[in-house]
């Protein structure tokens, strides 16, 4: 099992998420309009008023805050903490948690920088936790949001719910944890095709269990509604 999910199949996921994302942008991008649509009011004169346009569509749901605030809030939690989450595991990795003491000025030592990383990254799982099991309990308790819910809609987040879980079983569990260093000699390992099998690391089932959910996670991504974080500036591109 180690094999399969720590060796053979990190280079299937990649391949098939790659190549799902170029199918999927592709088509969009092929898609012929035989005619300019213009939605937006008030009407938006210059390409700056349309990329202003989608970045607050983007960043900030200017449209979900009109029409449910609280929603609205539920989601930018969501994605706050999960936009943390993932820079936390790509900085924190890249740097073994020693990305504070590498800004200037800040006199943080790297000590202090490792206790500031893993604060951060259990503070945003926890957030990302509590978001997205609001964003459940509503589709069950809102009448005219479980109207239109499709038993899709909850599967996925109830996957997400597993996978944020066993992440954070991971911080909150010493035992269970696992170091910078190692998880950042896998990935470099794996990047260079070297073997990988030999590594503590794939000896911990917690680990694999994450990492598994994770590269599931990633190649069905590009054929669900996950997409709609490319989705939305090309409709948004449209519309403006």
């Amino acid at each position: 099992m180690s094999l399969l999910i720590g060796q053979i199949l990190p280079y299937i996921t990649v391949t098939l998420f790659v190549l799902g994302l170029a199918y999927r942008l592709g088509r969009w991008v092929g898609t012929r309009i035989v005619h300019n649509i213009t939605l937006s009011t008030p009407w938006l004169k210059s390409n700056s008023e349309v990329a202003i346009r989608i970045g607050a569509e983007a960043i900030l749901f200017r449209s979900l805050f009109r029409f449910d605030k609280v929603l609205w809030a539920g989601a930018l939690l969501m994605h706050i903490a999960l936009l943390n989450v993932i820079g936390g595991h790509v900085v924190g990795f890249a740097t073994l948690g020693e990305q504070f003491a590498m800004i200037p000025g800040l006199g943080i030592t790297s000590e202090l920088s490792k206790t500031a990383s893993n604060v951060l990254g259990t503070v945003f799982g926890i957030l990302l936790f509590v978001a997205i099991a609001y964003l459940l309990v509503r589709r069950f308790t809102i009448t005219h949001v479980k109207l239109v819910t499709k038993p899709s809609d909850n599967l996925w987040l109830v996957y997400l719910l597993v996978l944020v879980s066993v992440g954070n079983i991971m911080r909150l569990f010493p035992a269970t944890s696992v170091g910078y260093e190692p998880v950042r000699d896998y990935i470099v390992a794996l990047a260079t095709f070297q073997p990988v099998l030999h590594m503590d690391l794939l000896t911990n089932w917690f680990f694999l269990t994450h990492f598994l959910m994770v590269q599931i996670l990633l190649i069905v991504f590009p054929f669900s509604k996950l997409m709609h974080v490319f989705g939305m500036f090309a409709e948004r591109w449209i519309v403006n």
